[in-house]
C-alpha cells in the first residue's frame, strides 16, 4: 500500500522520466495575478507560459501543486472529496507533445506505475473527439470502458481563451460504494464509486468570447490528478479523509476530546457518530489549510485572503467545541503533524503563534456573539441581515458561523445570500473600501480596551460639535496620534453628532477638523456597550479636542427616507388588511431605501400604485412628528409598532418612540424629518422577491429624485421603443407607429406618460413576437434565389435578408435544395455584415475561414455550415462581388 508522499513522488519521478521538468510547488498567494484570490489549480502558477507571456523553462513541465478553493467550505466534511487545501498532480505540455503522448503517458502511469487493474479504469471523452478514443483503442482500452460524453462533461471551456476537449479517467471501487453499475458514468450521477482521479484537457481552440471557435496555432496539454483521491482509493479508503494524510491530524484530535473518529461510519451510517465524524474532518481539512496558508504569508483578518483563514480556524474550533474540547486553545497544537503529513517546509513555530491568537481572540468573542445572536432572535424571531452583518464587522462573525448558529437553533433564515452580499457591498462602497484596509482589520483587538459605555450621540439635536477625544485606536491597541494623512484609526469621543449605523440606516458622512488637519469619517458604528465608534483617515491627536461637521444634505436624505419606512409600514397594514405584514428589514441611504416584507404573493402593479397613492397622501396631511422617551412596557401599552430592528434598546427603560400624528407609532432610535411634508415625494421604483413569501421594495423620495428618476425612465424608454420598431425593417414597415405613439401628444404628467411607455413597450413586444412567428411560419419561396456559377464552376447562392434567424433557415432550406451547390448569405448591421456558409459539397469551414480572413471577419463552425460576422462597409452588390473574386481565386 503506497503512501501519500510516495504516491506524489512516482509521479514526479514518471514524467520526469519523460523529458519533463519538475517545477516544485509555488506559494497559494498568486503573484501579480489578482483574477485569482488562491492558486487554485497546479496550471494557475503557469499561466504566464501557456498564454506566451513568459518563455517556459522548458515545453515539458510536472508539478505537485498546493492549492486551495473555497467554494465549497460548506460541504467540507459531508461528502467524501470535498477540501479547501489539496495537491494537484499535473503535467504540462506547452506546444510540444498533444493527445497521442498525452493519453500514453496516462495509460502509462495508470497501469505500469500504479498497477491498478485494467477492469476497474473507465475513461470518458468529448463525443465529437474520434482521436481521443481511437488513441485510448489503440494503449489497449476496451470500448466497453469507454463512456461518450457531452459538451457539458468533456469540453473544457471558460469563455473566451483557449479551450479544448477532454478525457477524464475514473476508478470503480464496487458495489458496496453503489450497487447502481456504469450508467451512473453514462448519465453523469454524482456518486462515490466510480471516482474521478485524472483529468486531461486537450487545449486546441481559441473561442474569440462569442463561441466562435478557431484552432490554435500551438497546441497544449493540461492535466490534472487529485493527490488525496488517488491516495484514498491506494490505501483503500472509504474517504479521503480516511488516509496518511488526514488520519495522522484526526488521531491528535482524538486525544483532545472522548470521542472518537470511525472510519467504518461511512458504511454504517449512524447518525450521531456521523455528526461526530463530520467534526474530525472539518477540523483536519481547515487546519491543513490554514497552516500553509499562514506559512505562505497569509494572516488571519476581515477581508480577503485573510478572512478565508479566520473563517477556517473558526469554524474548525467551533467543530472542536461540539467535540467537547474544552481548552481555550488546541488547533495551534496540530501544525506540527500536518507538517509531518506533508513534504512541505512549515514555520512551525511562527504558524502556532500565529493560530493561538486567533483561537484566543475568537474564545473571548464567541461566548459573547452568541448571546447576541441569541438576543436579535429572541426580539423577532429571526436574525435580520442587519445583524447578521454587524456579528461580522463589529464583533468579528464570519457570516458562515452566524448563519450555522441560526440552522443549531431551528431558526429560518429570513435573507438570501445575494441580499447579505449586496448588503455588505454597499456596506463597503459607504465606508469607501475600507474593507481593503489591512491595517484596520483587527479592530476587536481594541474595542475590548473601552470598558464599559463613555460616548454620548447629541445628533438627534445638533449636526456639529466640539469633543474630546477619549479613546484613540489602531487596530490592536490604544495610541495617542496618528502620523500623516493616510493613516486609519478609530476615535471614541465624550460626544458625537454622527449617527452609527443601526435600525436600517446607513452611518452618517462627514468629517472631522482638528486644527488645519481635515479627517475623513469614513464608518461610524456601535460596539457592544453602544458606544459610537468612528472609523477616520487622517492626521490626529488623541489630546487635543476635535471638531465634528455631519452632511447635512445627506442627514435630509437618511430622515426623508427612515420617516418614509414608518409611514410605507403603516401604508402597506392598510393595503393589506388581511395579511399580517410583517417588517423583516430595511437599508437607508440618503439615496433611496428598501423595505422588506413578507406577504403570500408579488404584489401587483395596481397595488403597487394604491401604495404610492397613500404615501402620498400621507406627505400632504404635512403629519407632525413627535419623539416619546419612555420605557418598552409603556410603548408596547401604547401600541407603539417595534419595527425594524431598532427594538434592540441597551436599556429598556429609556427607549424612543417616533410618532406621526394619525399615522403610525412605532420604536425607533433613527432620525426623521419634522413633519411628513418634508419628505416631499414618494416613488416605488423596483420591486423583487428575496425568498420565499418575502418581497423587498426599493423607493426614493424628494421632488428631486423622483422627477429625475422620472426624467431618465421616459428618456429610457423612448430610445428602447424606438430601437425595438426598428429592430426589422419588415416589421417596421409593418407597423403602425404612428398610430402607437401618437396619444403620447396629450399626457402631460409624468407618471402617466411613464405608465404609457410601459404598456407601449410590452404592446410592442407582443407585436414583434407575433410578426416573427407569422414570419417563420411562411412557407420560404427558394425558387426566388438564383445560383451562378463562378469560374470554378461551383454553384454559387449570394443572398442578402434583413433577419438573421430567417436566413439562416433560408440558407439550410438551399442547402438540403441544392446539394451540389455553395450558398452565403449576408445580413447587414451597419459596418457589419452576419455572414452564413453552407454547402453538402463543400467545405463550409475552409471557405468561410477565407472569406473571413479577406473581410476581416470571426466565427466558426462545421464543414456544412458555418456563421459569424465580418466587418465591412461595402454596399451589397459591391460586397457580392467581392465574395465572387475570393471564390474564384
Amino acid at each position: 500500500m503506497l503512501t501519500s508522499k510516495e504516491i506524489r513522488q512516482k509521479w514526479l519521478d514518471f514524467f520526469k522520466s519523460k523529458g519533463h521538468l519538475v517545477v516544485p510547488s509555488k506559494s497559494l498567494i498568486p503573484v501579480n495575478d489578482p483574477s485569482l484570490l488562491w492558486i487554485n489549480s497546479g496550471v494557475a502558477t503557469l499561466k504566464d507560459y501557456f498564454s506566451g507571456k513568459k518563455i517556459p523553462p522548458s515545453k515539458r513541465i510536472t508539478n505537485s501543486q498546493k492549492s486551495i478553493r473555497t467554494n465549497d467550505i460548506d460541504n467540507v466534511g459531508l461528502t467524501a472529496r470535498h477540501h479547501t487545501f489539496f495537491e494537484m498532480l499535473g503535467n504540462f505540455s506547452i506546444g510540444d507533445y498533444f493527445k497521442k503522448e498525452a493519453i500514453a503517458f496516462g495509460y502509462e502511469f495508470i497501469f505500469d506505475v500504479l498497477k491498478f487493474e485494467k477492469s476497474k479504469i473507465y475513461i470518458t471523452y468529448y463525443s465529437e473527439d474520434k482521436e481521443t478514443y481511437n488513441y485510448w483503442i489503440e494503449n489497449g482500452i476496451e470500448k466497453d470502458h469507454l463512456i461518450k460524453g457531452t459538451r457539458d462533461t468533456n469540453f473544457w471551456d471558460v469563455g473566451q481563451g483557449p479551450c479544448g476537449p477532454d478525457t477524464e479517467i475514473f476508478y470503480d471501487r464496487g458495489k458496496k460504494y453503489d450497487s447502481r453499475g456504469i450508467e451512473l458514468l453514462i448519465n453523469d450521477i454524482e456518486n462515490d464509486r466510480y471516482i474521478e482521479i485524472w483529468n486531461i484537457v486537450f487545449s486546441q481552440f481559441n473561442n474569440d468570447g462569442e463561441n466562435n471557435y478557431t484552432d490554435l496555432v500551438t497546441k497544449n496539454i493540461d492535466t490534472g490528478a487529485g493527490l488525496e483521491r488517488i491516495t484514498s482509493i491506494m490505501q483503500d479508503a472509504p474517504t479521503n479523509f480516511d488516509t496518511d494524510l488526514f488520519l495522522p491530524i484526526i488521531h491528535a484530535v482524538e486525544k483532545l476530546t472522548k470521542h472518537k473518529y470511525d472510519i467504518n461510519n461511512y458504511f454504517k451510517k449512524e447518525l450521531v457518530q456521523a455528526k461526530i465524524n463530520v467534526s474530525f474532518k472539518i477540523i483536519a481539512d481547515h487546519i491543513r489549510a490554514s497552516v500553509n496558508a499562514i506559512n505562505d504569508g497569509v494572516l488571519p483578518s476581515n477581508i480577503g485572503r485573510g478572512y478565508i483563514i479566520r473563517r477556517l480556524i473558526r469554524r474548525a474550533y467551533r467543530n472542536g467545541i461540539s467535540l467537547g474540547i474544552k481548552e481555550k486553545s488546541f488547533l495551534y497544537k496540530l501544525t506540527k503533524v500536518v507538517k509531518d503529513s506533508l513534504i512541505y517546509d512549515i514555520d512551525t513555530k511562527h504558524v502556532s503563534e500565529v493560530i493561538k491568537t486567533e483561537e484566543e481572540l475568537f474564545a473571548k468573542t464567541i461566548k459573547e456573539g452568541e448571546k447576541l445572536i441569541e438576543s436579535e432572535i429572541k426580539k423577532t424571531g429571526m436574525l435580520t441581515v442587519e445583524s447578521a452583518f454587524k456579528m461580522f464587522d463589529t464583533y468579528g462573525f464570519p457570516i458562515e458561523l452566524t448563519k450555522e448558529i441560526i440552522v443549531e437553533k431551528g431558526i429560518k433564515q429570513s435573507w438570501t445570500e445575494e441580499e447579505y452580499d449586496s448588503f455588505v457591498k454597499k456596506h463597503q462602497e459607504d465606508s469607501k473600501n475600507i474593507a481593503n484596509k489591512e491595517a484596520m482589520a483587527k479592530v476587536i483587538n481594541s474595542l475590548s480596551l473601552i470598558p464599559n459605555l463613555v460616548s454620548e450621540f447629541i445628533g438627534y439635536d445638533y449636526l456639529k460639535s466640539k469633543s474630546n477625544i477619549l479613546y484613540l485606536l489602531n487596530d490592536q491597541k490604544q495610541i495617542t496620534k496618528t502620523n500623516n494623512q493616510n493613516d486609519y484609526a478609530y476615535v471614541v469621543l465624550d460626544k458625537t453628532p454622527f449617527y452609527a449605523t443601526s435600525g436600517g440606516q446607513n452611518h452618517d458622512f462627514g468629517y472631522m477638523v482638528q486644527g488645519n488637519n481635515r479627517i475623513e469619517v469614513l464608518d461610524i458604528f456601535k460596539d457592544k456597550y453602544w458606544n459610537h465608534i468612528h472609523l477616520v483617515k487622517g492626521k490626529i491627536d488623541a489630546t487635543k479636542p476635535i471638531e465634528c461637521y455631519v452632511d447635512e444634505e445627506k442627514r435630509k436624505g437618511f430622515a426623508r427616507g427612515h420617516s418614509s419606512t414608518h409611514l410605507m409600514y403603516s401604508a402597506l397594514r392598510k393595503i393589506y388588511p388581511n395579511e399580517k405584514i410583517e417588517q423583516l428589514g430595511s437599508n437607508i441611504t440618503p439615496e433611496h431605501f428598501t423595505f422588506d416584507f413578507g406577504i403570500d404573493k408579488k404584489p401587483s402593479k395596481q397595488e403597487i400604485y394604491e401604495i404610492e397613492q397613500l404615501m402620498r397622501h400621507y406627505i400632504s396631511m404635512a403629519s407632525k412628528r413627535h419623539y416619546i422617551i419612555t420605557s418598552i412596557k409603556k410603548a408596547q401599552e401604547m401600541g407603539a409598532w417595534m419595527t425594524i430592528e431598532e427594538s434592540e434598546y441597551h436599556d429598556a427603560n429609556k427607549v424612543r418612540v417616533v410618532k406621526f400624528d394619525d399615522i403610525t407609532l412605532d420604536l425607533c432610535g433613527g432620525t426623521h424629518v419634522e413633519n411628513s411634508s418634508l419628505i416631499e415625494n414618494f416613488k416605488i421604483i423596483s420591486v423583487d422577491s428575496k425568498g420565499t413569501a418575502i418581497y423587498r421594495l426599493r423607493a426614493i423620495t424628494s421632488n428631486k429624485s423622483v422627477n429625475e428618476y422620472l426624467d431618465n425612465e421616459i428618456i429610457k424608454y423612448q430610445k428602447l421603443l424606438k430601437s425595438l420598431i426598428a429592430k426589422n425593417q419588415e416589421f417596421d414597415k409593418a407597423y403602425n407607429k404612428e398610430l402607437k405613439l401618437k396619444n403620447l401628444k396629450t399626457i402631460s404628467d409624468k407618471e402617466e406618460m411613464l405608465t404609457y411607455y410601459e404598456k407601449l413597450e410590452e404592446e410592442i413586444r407582443n407585436d414583434y413576437k407575433t410578426f416573427l412567428k407569422e414570419q417563420q411560419n411562411q412557407q420560404i419561396d427558394l425558387d426566388k434565389y438564383q445560383f451562378e456559377q463562378n469560374k470554378n464552376l461551383i454553384k454559387l447562392f449570394i443572398l442578402f435578408e434583413n433577419e438573421p434567424s430567417y436566413l439562416k433557415k433560408v440558407c439550410v432550406q438551399l442547402r438540403e435544395k441544392y446539394v451540389d451547390s455553395l450558398i452565403i448569405g449576408l445580413s447587414k448591421n451597419k459596418n457589419n455584415y452576419f455572414l452564413i456558409v453552407a454547402s453538402k459539397l463543400y467545405d463550409s469551414k475552409k471557405i468561410f475561414d477565407k472569406l473571413s480572413k479577406s473581410l476581416n471577419g470571426k466565427g466558426g463552425g462545421n464543414n456544412i455550415i458555418c456563421q459569424g460576422s465580418i466587418n465591412s462597409s461595402l454596399e451589397e452588390s459591391e460586397l457580392k462581388q467581392k465574395i465572387i473574386e475570393i471564390t474564384n481565386a
